[in-house]
Parts: C-alpha cells; sequence; structure tokens
C-alpha cells in the first residue's frame, strides 16, 4: 500500500481519486478477461445459413411468382453507369439554356391583362404574374407604372424591362 500511497502522491491524487481509479482499472481489465475467455470458447467460424426452403415455402404461400435465382434479376437492373457518364459532354453541359419564347411586341394592359399573358412579359413569372392580380384586386386598378414597384418580385430593374410592352 505504500507503493500505492507514493503514486498517489507523486500525482497529487486522493485516496479517494486513487480508489476510483483503481476501481476503474479492474473493471476493464474484468471485462478484458471476460471477453478473451469467451472468444476462446467460442472459437468457431461464423454460421451460414441455407434459407432455400424458407423462401420456397414463402413464395409457395405468396401470389408473386417464384425468383430462381435474386441476383440475377438485380444484375439484369443495373444500369450502364459507365455509359451515362460518358453522354455528359462538354458541349451538351455548356449548352445554352433555352430562354422563353418572345411573344411578339403586343402590348399589354395591366388592368385587364391574365396570368398567361402577364406571364409572357420578360422576366415575369407566373408567381409573379399572380402577385399582379392579388395586387389590381386589393388597390383596385393600377393608376402608375411606379405602383409596381410595390409587388413583390418586381423591381426597377424588371420594371424598366416590361415598361415598354404595358400599357395602363
Amino acid at each position: 500500500m505504500k507503493v500505492l500511497e507514493r503514486v498517489s502522491k507523486k500525482f497529487g491524487f486522493t485516496r479517494t481519486e486513487t480508489n476510483v481509479i483503481l476501481f476503474i482499472l479492474s473493471a476493464c481489465l474484468i471485462g478484458l478477461a471476460v471477453n478473451i475467455f469467451k472468444n476462446i470458447k467460442n472459437d468457431q467460424s461464423y454460421l451460414e445459413f441455407d434459407y432455400k426452403k424458407q423462401d420456397s415455402l414463402f413464395n409457395a404461400v405468396s401470389n408473386e411468382p417464384l425468383m430462381v435465382d435474386s441476383l440475377k434479376n438485380k444484375e439484369e437492373k443495373k444500369i450502364d453507369s459507365h455509359r451515362e457518364l460518358l453522354d455528359f459532354t462538354k458541349e451538351k453541359l455548356t449548352k445554352p439554356k433555352a430562354e422563353k419564347p418572345a411573344s411578339p411586341s403586343k402590348i399589354i394592359n395591366i388592368n385587364t391583362a391574365t396570368i398567361s399573358e402577364l406571364s409572357s412579359l420578360p422576366g415575369v413569372g407566373e408567381k409573379t404574374a399572380k402577385g399582379i392580380i392579388e395586387y389590381r384586386e386589393k388597390h383596385g386598378r393600377i393608376k402608375n407604372l411606379d405602383e409596381l414597384l410595390k409587388i413583390k418580385g418586381i423591381g426597377k430593374a424588371k420594371l424598366s424591362k416590361i415598361k415598354d410592352r404595358i400599357s395602363i
């Protein structure tokens, strides 16, 4: 015990701390010994089970057709990923996105236009078109183009793009 007291004084542990450390170390050693003992006792290789009989009973009861070799079916369903990766050429990746076809330079009346007519304006999508109609229903007829700036989705840049194509 004097050796234990010397070691604990050297590390600056109290007697209680030393006892806790000894308990933890002894628990770890006992656990390690039990684990080693179990592995020596059960030194059998992993068991492999053949489920063919159970599978055939299941398939006999179910209405689904008997699958002879599930791996073969999986092999048939595999996608040729290498081939798909080769389809991504630089030309296909750098192809510019198709823009909305510009409708003829027809001037649209903001106060009577439908969602589809408003959506044909450059930079105006369905959501913004719905916002214009909701604003129109809530506040009445739009009297000034600057009122469109109060609608979510329309800023100065978008207004400048569409102001030549709309009327009040």
